[in-house]
């Protein structure tokens, strides 16, 4: 009896720590096991904090980036503007030193002599084909006291087909004007559009400008090459 009793006391005693060995290994591992969770749960909120710590300095650099490129934009915009005003005050610039010398060419015309002149006399191609648009200054030099009125006649030699052909104002106006009128004291411009017609090769255009009244300027009679019709007398 004494030997079986023994035998389960030894066994008694061996369930007994093998269950205490497994509760403690268990109890261990779930001590563990809440050790690392904690840890982890700490890692993680971590790297949640540091992930929106990113995602805040990554917004703030957009913007920044957003902003310096409307910065740009706006920059380039506002040299562009510059630019453009820049050009547009030197050519009223350009415009205007044009007009004081056009008068300074009025008021003191130099050792010229007195009487009737044509200042200016251009040709510019027109929008449509053969047509031309042409600016005609006169001006009356020294003896400006008194009105001075008359007529500018134009011809204007050219070819057509091979042969000769003169063809006055009336035949290259619209409204078919034989003479262009004016009357003026210091200086008269007169402008407009002539057409060519078609197969017309003009050669030269001849201006007469004959006046009325008493005591009126002789008058006057001023050929000009065609193309190429430009040019203004100074003295």
């Amino acid at each position: 009896m004494q030997p079986d009793y023994l035998k389960i006391s030894i066994a008694v005693v061996i369930v007994v720590l093998t269950a205490t060995l497994a509760w403690w290994l268990y109890d261990f591992g779930k001590l563990q096991g809440a050790s690392e969770l904690k840890s982890l749960r700490n890692e993680y909120s971590l790297l949640a904090q540091q992930n929106e710590q990113v995602v805040e300095v990554n917004s703030t650099l957009r913007e920044q980036v957003a902003i310096l490129e409307r910065s740009s934009k706006i920059d380039r915009q506002a040299t562009e503007e510059v630019q453009d005003e820049l050009g547009a005050l030197q050519e009223e610039l350009h415009a205007a030193r044009d007009e004081a010398e056009f008068y300074r060419g009025i008021v003191s015309p130099g050792n010229g002599k007195a009487g009737l002149r044509i200042h200016r006399f251009t040709l510019s191609a027109g929008s449509q084909p053969g047509d031309f648009e042409y600016d005609l200054v006169l001006t009356q030099l020294k003896k400006n006291d008194r009105y001075v009125s008359g007529r500018v006649g134009w011809k204007i030699d050219g070819r057509r087909e091979g042969e000769s052909e003169e063809l006055d104002l009336a035949a290259v106006t619209e409204a078919g004007d034989t003479y262009l009128d004016f009357r003026f004291r210091y200086f008269q411009r007169l402008t407009g559009v002539i057409s060519l017609p078609d197969g017309f090769q003009a050669g030269e255009v001849a201006l007469s400008i004959n006046t009325t009244g008493e005591n009126a300027p002789e008058p006057l009679l001023q050929v000009f090459d065609w193309p190429g019709v430009e040019t203004e007398n100074r003295r």
